[in-house]
Order: structure tokens, then C-alpha cells, then sequence
């Protein structure tokens, strides 16, 4: 028994190293062809011309232009004579200890004899270039032996020694010639160069671009975190009959908020800059429909004031909410039409922009609000109403709403799916998504007798897994057939505008009435087979809807979305703002999530064992645990836009970016280092106070 046991504890051990060394020439052949496809090779950096080009470069890179200098070029000469006779030289020039001069050895040379210039009193450390004027005035420019530049720099005495080659000229001899140096002197003290101060002003820019598009993200990142958190959404569940009710009257809701509290938003809007008699008539007008409200409120029926109280109480503050909203922005436009000159003007301009904002999206706030308002009073007239119905009727009513549903939520998907053709791809997944969940809840009713098992075997789990896996491939196929989703994909065109008929001035295209037809039959098989009253996973639908969103928003680079928008609002800093902030919103988002799913649940478990709500949860138990690193990764976002700002600058999105492109693209590498240098300096002072704010609250 033990010499059996032996043997098998030894096979295993060899066939675990074997598993080791095939894994690990696996890893190897992974890395070669990597290696090879990404063409490393290591001769071609060794190039001489290469080495020289990138140490110039890093050189230049490595010397910015931070500082200029004005100077003045002095002309020293002296006398030299050609083939000169015997016993005849040119005199040297005297000495003066406070100007430059030079003294040329020999002082009279042939041609092509090489002679030493020694040079005194010039500027220490600086530029000076040798010319030969010959008798007829020409100026002829002498390379220093040994270098192959024109200029060579004195010492940092102010001396130099160079040695010239004397020029062949035919005809020159006993003519004497001139030999002059050209020296540069400093006038004055340094002070910035044009270039710093252009990246100074970039780099502001750049701070507050960057500021400006992580402040635009904290909120629908925080608000997206709650939703992508899996310890927060996954014990969310609601009776599907109040999902569907809520999901059908969301698009009815947005309709009417569009139409009756868009005009209301408008008219909010434009009370402002009214005059002042029609301003009065305004306010009494919004505070007669709000007394005139609070008056049904307590008239309402005796028999559930609740209900009818819950219900006004929504109509008020839908109204309230889109009428603050549109005095706010007629509010703003008016402070900023008078206060948009002299030194903060500024701020004129911020309001004043705000109220164009709200101007732009007020009917599309009025929607969101109508919509909301509508879905959480059709949860409330429904709720109990809902828990009451039998069975079969819960079936039917499932079957219905899960019909209308469908209808809803593929047509929206096929209308979006007009625009491009690889969104055609939308209605097949969503399909997919829909039909997983038919062959499963089949198998549970018919096979099972409608009994949910709480806790499923391995075998029924793989089950279930097939089953969803072979009814989301079988709508998935259908859906894709029916579409013809493959015809656009091929041929990159957005599905036909087939017009079938027009709904109240709507054109319904055939594409989309296909889509609504299939959305139909999948939610009402979906409805019919589950019923009202059975248990909807929201929350973990809601948390993979948003990861996804997250994941899909993250995945574009900035470079991308920069370029987009810099074809939508033109090229500037505007450009930059909106595409660094909608890539913030999704990195933020998952960084806030992911600390949202790490925080401790000890405090979660103590309110709720009080009975607090999920509201009251999350903000005494959730909030004060995320405060500190949610402000840590602000600052760190903050940091890399600063950074992502100088690629954004590349497409034309404003910032320090946009001149470190242009200085590149010239090959003004001094002037391109100034750039440099002023990132990396913003950069480091971010983080410093990054950790000194995390410091402070953590």
C-alpha cells in the first residue's frame, strides 16, 4: 500500500514538472514571436548618423530656453599680408586692455598655410566666428581647424587661441588683406524668452483645463461608482411587474416633461429679461399654481391621503425642480450680461455661459425629470396593486408589460442602431440578453412545477448555464437574421430607412418596427413566464450596464476623443475640456467603485440591523468611508490630465500640448524642453499637495 501510494505521489510530481517546463516553453515561444513582431533590433539604434541625431536631440531637450539674452556683435580686425615681400610685414595693432583685440602669428602667410589668431578682452564663454576680408571688400567665413562649425567659443576669460587656414585666392599675393573676429557681447541682464513665457501662458491654460474637465467628471463618476459597486447593487431586487411598469412609463414620462415641463423650464427662463409687468404676472402665475397645488394636496381623498399626497407632492416638485432650473439660467444670463467688462469680466462670462447651457438643455432636463416623476407615480399607484393579483393573472399581466417592455427597449436599441452600422449590433445583444433568460425559467416551470430551488447542485448549475448560454445564441442568431445586421457590417452602412408609417408626425421605419416586433415576443414570453410577482435582479443588472458603460468609455483613448470633438467645437482648449472629462468620468467612476466594493461592511450591517433605509445606509455607513480616497483619486486625476493634456494638444485641444507639437514639428528642441521642464515642474507640485491633502484626511 505505501510502495503503491509512493509510486502514485511520484508520478504525480513528474507530471507536475512536466506541466512546469511545457509552461514555461510555452511562455518562451509567447515572448520569441512577441519579440520578433514587434521588430526589436538592436543594429539599427547602433547607426552613427542615429546616435548623433538623438544626442543632439536630447541635448537641445536637455538645454531649454528658459532665458534670453540680448547682445551686440563688435567687429575686431587686424591687417594680414599675402606673399609679402621680404622685410615686409603689417604691424600688429596695439594693445588696449579694455577692448577686444587680436593678434594673428604669423603676419604674413601663402596661401594655404595655416596662421594662429589669439584673441583677449572678449565675452567669457561666448560665440565668436572669424572672417577673411580679401582686397575687393568680399567677406569670406574661416572654419576653425579641428571643428567643423563656424563659431567657436572663447574661454571663460574672455581669451581665445584658434588656428585658420589661409584662403586661396588667385591673384592676392603682396596684397594685404583683413582678418576679422566677430564677437558677441551680453547688453543688459537675461529675462525670460518669448518661448517661457508662451509656455507659462499655455501651461495656466493647461492647469485649468485640466481642472476644469476633473471637476465637470466628480459628479457623474460618484454618481455611476453607487451603481457599478457590486456589494451595493447586487442585494437589489425588486417584483418585476414594478420594473416593468417603471421601464414602459419612463419614455411616456420623458415625452410629457418634454412638452408641458420644457415649457414651463422656458418660460422660467425667459421671465427674467421680461418686462417687469409680465415678470409680475409670472411670479404670481408660478406661485398660484403652487398655492393652488398645496390647496388639492390637503382636499385630497379621505379615504388614501397618502397616495393622492405622494402623487401631487411629485407634480410640485417636478415643477419646482424645472422652474428653478430655468430662473437659474435666465438668472445667470442676466448678472452676465452686466457684469461681462472690466477686470472680472470673467465671471460675467461664466454665468453668462451657464444660462446658455441651461438654455440648450432645458426641454432635455424637463424630459429626465417628467420621466422619473411618472415612473416613480406609476410605482406607487402599482405597488401594492401588483402583490394582490393571482397567478395566472400575474402571468398574463407579466406577458403584456413584458411585451410592452420589449417593444420599448428594442425599438430604442434599433433607433440608436440607425446611426452607424456596427451599432447594428446593439438589438442582437440586447436580444441575447433577453432570451438567455427564457429556456431557464422554462426549464423551472415546467419541469420543476414554478419551485425555485434556493441552492442549486454543480450539475443544475451547469445546467441552467447551458440553457441560458442556447436561448441568448438562438435570439442573438434570430434577431441578427431578421435585422440583417450582417449586410451592414460588410458593407459598413447604417441599416435602410424604410418608412412604414408615420405616428403622429414620427416617421416608423420598417428596421425598427422588425426590432420592436422581436422585442415583443422575447419580453412577453419573459413576462408571461416569470409573472409580476417574481423577484428581478435590478441591481445586478444596473451594475453590468454601467460597467460596461465604463469599460466602453475607458477603452477610447483621449487622442480619439479629442480629435472628435475638436471637429464638433473646433480647435482650442474647449475641445480638450470635453474629452479628457468624459474619460474622466469613466476612470473615475471605476476607480470610485472599486473603493466603494473594498470599504469595511461592519458599519452597513449595524445601521441596517436599526432599520435604516438603503439612503440612510449609504450615507452614514458608505460616504464617510470613501471621502478620503475618493479625494485622493481626484487629485490624481487631476495630475494625469495635466499629463494627458500635452497628447490632447497633438488633434488641436488647446493647452501646452498644442505648442509642444508645433515646436517638435519645427525641431526646436530648446524650445520644446521649456515645455518639458514646465510639466514635469506642474506635475511634481500636484503631487506634493496630492499627498498633502491625502495627509491631511486620511
Amino acid at each position: 500500500m505505501n510502495a503503491s501510494a509512493s509510486a502514485s505521489s511520484g508520478s504525480r510530481a513528474a507530471f507536475r514538472r512536466l506541466l512546469f517546463v511545457g509552461g514555461a516553453a510555452l511562455l518562451l515561444i509567447i515572448f520569441a514571436y512577441g519579440w520578433t513582431v514587434t521588430d526589436i533590433d538592436f543594429s539599427v539604434p547602433q547607426q552613427p548618423q542615429r546616435q548623433e541625431n538623438v544626442g543632439n536631440a536630447l541635448r537641445e531637450l536637455l538645454s531649454p530656453r528658459v532665458f534670453d539674452q540680448d547682445y551686440e556683435i563688435l567687429n575686431t580686425t587686424t591687417s594680414f599680408g599675402m606673399s609679402c615681400p621680404d622685410g615686409f610685414a603689417p604691424s600688429a595693432p596695439a594693445a588696449d586692455s579694455d577692448q577686444p583685440y587680436i593678434v594673428i602669428t604669423p603676419t604674413c602667410a601663402e596661401s594655404g598655410d595655416v596662421v594662429t589668431i589669439d584673441g583677449y578682452n572678449f565675452a567669457p564663454d561666448s560665440l565668436a566666428r572669424v572672417n577673411w576680408i580679401g582686397s575687393d571688400g568680399e567677406r569670406r567665413i574661416r572654419q576653425v581647424i579641428g571643428t567643423t562649425e563656424d563659431n567657436f567659443v572663447a574661454e571663460n576669460d574672455g581669451t581665445f587661441q584658434v588656428q585658420i587656414e589661409v584662403p586661396r585666392i588667385r591673384g592676392s599675393a603682396g596684397e594685404t588683406h583683413t582678418i576679422e573676429v566677430q564677437g558677441r557681447f551680453p547688453i543688459g541682464s537675461p529675462r525670460l524668452s518669448e518661448t517661457t513665457l508662451l509656455v507659462l501662458e499655455k501651461m495656466v491654460e493647461t492647469i485649468f483645463l485640466a481642472l476644469i474637465a476633473t471637476a465637470v467628471s466628480i459628479l457623474p463618476s460618484a454618481i455611476l461608482s453607487f451603481l457599478a459597486a457590486h456589494n451595493l447593487m447586487r442585494p437589489i431586487k425588486i417584483p418585476l411587474g414594478n420594473l416593468l411598469v417603471t421601464f414602459i412609463l419612463f419614455p411616456l414620462g420623458a415625452v410629457i416633461g418634454a412638452l408641458i415641463l420644457g415649457g414651463v423650464g422656458k418660460f422660467a427662463f425667459n421671465l427674467v429679461g421680461a418686462p417687469a409687468s409680465t415678470t409680475s404676472a409670472g411670479v404670481i402665475i408660478l406661485f398660484g399654481t403652487a398655492a393652488a397645488t398645496r390647496r388639492l394636496e390637503a382636499n385630497a381623498l379621505n379615504d388614501h391621503p397618502s397616495i393622492p399626497r405622494a402623487l401631487l407632492n411629485a407634480v410640485l416638485a417636478a415643477v419646482a425642480v424645472t422652474a428653478g432650473i430655468g430662473l437659474l439660467g435666465g438668472v445667470s444670463v442676466l448678472i452676465g450680461r452686466y457684469t461681462s467688462e472690466g477686470d472680472f469680466g470673467f465671471i460675467g462670462v461664466f454665468l453668462s455661459s451657464v444660462g446658455q447651457l441651461i438654455d440648450l438643455t432645458i426641454v432635455l432636463i424637463a424630459a429626465v425629470v417628467g420621466a422619473f416623476t411618472l415612473s416613480s407615480m406609476g410605482t406607487t399607484l402599482t405597488r401594492d396593486a401588483l402583490k394582490e393579483v393571482s397567478l395566472p393573472a400575474s402571468r398574463l399581466l407579466g406577458a403584456v408589460l413584458g411585451g410592452l417592455a420589449g417593444i420599448i427597449l428594442l425599438g430604442a436599441a434599433a433607433t440608436i442602431s440607425l446611426g452607424a452600422a456596427w451599432m447594428g449590433l446593439l438589438p442582437p445583444i440586447i436580444a441575447a440578453a433577453l432570451g438567455g433568460s427564457v429556456l431557464p425559467s422554462l426549464f423551472q416551470s415546467f419541469f420543476r412545477g414554478g419551485q425555485r430551488q434556493i441552492v442549486l447542485s454543480r450539475s443544475e448549475r451547469l445546467l441552467n448555464m447551458a440553457l441560458s448560454w442556447i436561448g441568448a445564441l438562438a435570439a442573438f442568431i434570430v434577431t441578427f437574421a431578421v435585422l440583417n445586421v450582417g449586410r451592414a457590417l460588410v458593407e459598413g452602412s447604417a441599416p435602410t430607412r424604410l418608412v412604414l408609417f408615420n405616428v403622429l408626425g414620427m416617421d416608423l421605419y420598417l428596421y425598427v418596427a422588425e426590432a420592436m416586433l422581436i422585442g415583443a415576443a422575447l419580453g412577453a414570453v419573459t413576462g408571461g413566464i416569470a409573472g409580476t410577482r417574481s423577484s428581478f435582479p435590478a441591481g445586478s443588472v444596473l451594475y453590468t450596464a454601467t460597467r460596461t458603460i465604463l469599460n466602453a468609455l475607458r477603452s477610447i483613448e483621449p487622442l480619439i476623443m479629442g480629435l472628435v470633438f475638436v471637429i464638433w467645437v473646433g480647435i482650442g482648449p474647449f475641445a480638450g475640456v470635453l474629452a479628457l472629462a468624459l474619460h474622466s468620468v469613466a476612470s473615475l467612476g471605476k476607480l470610485y467603485s472599486e473603493q466603494i466594493e473594498s470599504i469595511d461592511s461592519g458599519p452597513i450591517e449595524a445601521l441596517q440591523s436599526t432599520g435604516a433605509n438603503r439612503l440612510q445606509t449609504i450615507m452614514y455607513a458608505v460616504v464617510p468611508q470613501i471621502i478620503p480616497p475618493y479625494i485622493a483619486f481626484t487629485m490624481y486625476r487631476w495630475d494625469i490630465n495635466v499629463r494627458m493634456s500635452t497628447i490632447i494638444g497633438f488633434v488641436g485641444g488647446g493647452g501646452i500640448g498644442f505648442v509642444l507639437q508645433q515646436q517638435i514639428n519645427l525641431l526646436r528642441y530648446r524650445d520644446a524642453g521649456v515645455a518639458v521642464l514646465a510639466i514635469a515642474i506642474v506635475v511634481s507640485i500636484l503631487d506634493y499637495a496630492s499627498a498633502a491633502i491625502r495627509e491631511r484626511y486620511t
